[in-house]
């Protein structure tokens, strides 16, 4: 009982918001609006034309060319690894490209950093910058270098320099290495060293983590490294009328909804501060959501943001103010006038709709029966 109150009491967050009572008459909704008409594209611009180029080089998908054994995973598992570089506009850092790294079965990224190709005296070097955020704050960003016209607020204030990596450019990459071992704590050992070399559609990388006796304890082995190739993004993006966007990281075909049904989602929602205001997650209990969620009493975003999904599905929604709660917002929530809402959705189980109710009885025939019946006797 206790669980069911408080799902309720979630209930106004994502649903009635900036919507009039069923009884009331509503206006004929106007045309959304086109997608570029609400959000204005963003193009990187470059320091100058080495960080351009090596910059280039960088941004794309890759994918391993072997499977990769996994650490902190079941004992001798492999997986494929998947690395996106993006540009995004950082707050204080110029030049900045934003990471991520997924394993190929697992649609959440296990590193999430901030690069940064800078001039160092007469030279070039990549930064990398780990992000001062929980896992849960992490989580707006999830993606979203995909969306770079939507990318969510995050500044150098929350970034810690980690390693540097003297690069040299050439023909259609470059290469680079740290200049020295640095220090780290990170899975037992406590210095590190990275190197990398991209040509053209190629890349190889080799990150290690040594103990104290100079044994490589993580990443590459002392004479190997990992393969990379440039492949297409695994995740599918959408970009919808009245600027709504959604990025799938996973869609099984599995369980599909059907008309008077119910999907059942976990979810958790931020501002694009990063402020999260909402989260089924928290409270245990995925929400149950009627089918087709597009006649539900929630909010824009919500109504059109859930058609495709399947058991399994894991999307990302990012929705306008518009299609949000426009320029009221949702004090109480911390959502701000005008705010631009992120959620991170799971489709948990999908229930089918409830066997119709038995027909009725032919009252005519029976009565028809009956009294030929009552003839008979007589």
């Amino acid at each position: 009982m206790k669980n069911r109150i408080a799902a309720l009491m979630v209930a106004p967050v994502i649903l009635f918001g900036g919507f009039a009572g069923a009884q009331d008459a509503q206006p004929e909704p106007a045309p959304l609006p086109a997608y570029n008409e609400v959000w204005e594209s963003w193009t990187p611009t470059w320091s100058d034309a080495d960080i351009q180029q090596a910059a280039e080089a960088f941004v794309g998908t890759w994918k391993t060319t072997a499977a990769v054994a996994e650490s902190g995973g079941d004992a001798g598992g492999t997986t494929d690894m998947y690395m996106l570089v993006n540009p995004a506009p950082v707050s204080g850092v110029a030049d900045a490209l934003y990471v991520e790294q997924y394993r190929a079965d697992t649609p959440r990224p296990f590193r999430q950093t901030v690069m940064q190709f800078y001039r160092y005296k007469d030279g070039l070097r990549l930064r990398t910058y780990e992000i001062v955020r929980d896992e849960t704050g992490k989580g707006v960003l999830m993606g979203m270098g995909l969306l770079p016209e939507a990318f969510p607020e995050l500044s150098r204030d929350e970034l810690i320099a980690t390693l540097d990596l003297d690069i040299q450019v050439s023909g259609d990459g470059f290469k680079g290495r740290t200049p020295y071992p640095y220090p780290t704590g990170v899975g037992g050992a406590v210095e590190m060293t990275s190197e990398i070399m991209v040509s053209g559609d190629s890349m190889t990388t080799a990150d290690r983590g040594y103990a104290a006796d100079g044994s490589v304890v993580w990443g590459a082995d002392e004479d190997g490294s990992y393969s990379w190739t440039r492949t297409e993004t695994p995740f599918k993006v959408q970009h919808l009328e009245g600027g709504l966007a959604l990025i799938d990281f996973a869609n099984p075909q599995d369980d599909v909804p059907e008309e008077g049904g119910r999907v059942y989602v976990h979810y958790t929602g931020w501002t694009a501060d990063g402020h999260k205001f909402d989260s089924s997650r928290d409270k245990g209990q995925p929400w149950p959501l009627t089918w087709p969620v597009s006649e539900m009493r929630v909010i824009p975003g919500w109504q059109q943001g859930f058609d495709g999904v399947m058991k399994g599905t894991v999307r990302k929604l990012v929705i306008p103010a518009d299609m949000a709660y426009g320029e009221r917002g949702v004090p109480r929530a911390g959502i701000a006038p005008g705010a631009t809402l992120y959620f991170d959705t799971e489709i948990i189980a999908v229930q089918a709709p409830p066997p119709p109710p038995p027909a009725e009885p032919d009252n005519e025939q029976t009565e028809g029966d009956a009294d030929s019946g009552s003839d008979g006797d007589n």
